[in-house]
């Protein structure tokens, strides 16, 4: 039985390579992007301990079998952060400064929570990081843009959206049932 074994260094594979290295990003630009994305994940999770200690000023007292945990993620009103898009699915290519970011909240968004968000945004990232951002709310998108001064400058979009934001099934029968009375 003859294994067929392919030379390392055929033409094809020199041409994908050389491909390969035209697209892809440089370690620079790599290293920029985690920066930003965990600078911002990090700030996001202080805004959201931060807004929890707003709601809920005294301290829990903790149950026997620690029921504070439970009551303290109820509680919050920034429920966590996801990472979409082509940061997500690793697909970033040579030149990509744009990445975003979806806040999930545990009530629908609004535009006083997002200028909330988006003012103790500067505070949080100052605390852990030298690098120095400009954060922008930006109500009329629905977004919060964190631009990175360093080069390679990035950009972070963050989006506020709930499970809440769904369609709500009753509504959804409204209007099935609407439309069969009227034809």
């Amino acid at each position: 039985m003859a294994t067929c074994v392919r030379r390392p260094d055929s033409s094809d594979d020199r041409h994908i390579m050389a491909k390969h290295s035209t697209i892809y990003p440089v370690e620079e630009e790599l290293q920029a992007v985690q920066r930003i994305v965990s600078h911002t994940e990090r700030a996001l999770k202080l805004v959201s301990d931060s807004l929890l200690e707003k709601e809920v000023p005294a301290p829990a007292s903790t149950s026997e079998d620690g029921e504070e945990k439970s009551a303290d993620s109820a509680a919050r009103l920034l429920k966590g952060v996801m990472r979409v898009g082509i940061l997500a699915k690793g697909l970033l290519l040579r030149g990509d400064r744009n990445v975003e970011l979806i806040l999930l909240t545990a009530k629908k968004p609004t535009v006083t929570l997002l200028k909330t968000v988006a003012k103790q945004l500067p505070k949080e990232l100052e605390i852990f990081s030298e690098d120095q951002y400009e954060v922008q709310a930006r109500p009329e998108e629905a977004n919060i843009v964190i631009i990175s001064s360093k080069e390679p400058q990035m950009q972070v979009t963050i989006s506020l959206t709930s499970p809440l934001m769904r369609e709500d099934p009753a509504a959804e029968t409204d209007k099935q049932a609407g439309g069969k009375v009227g034809e």
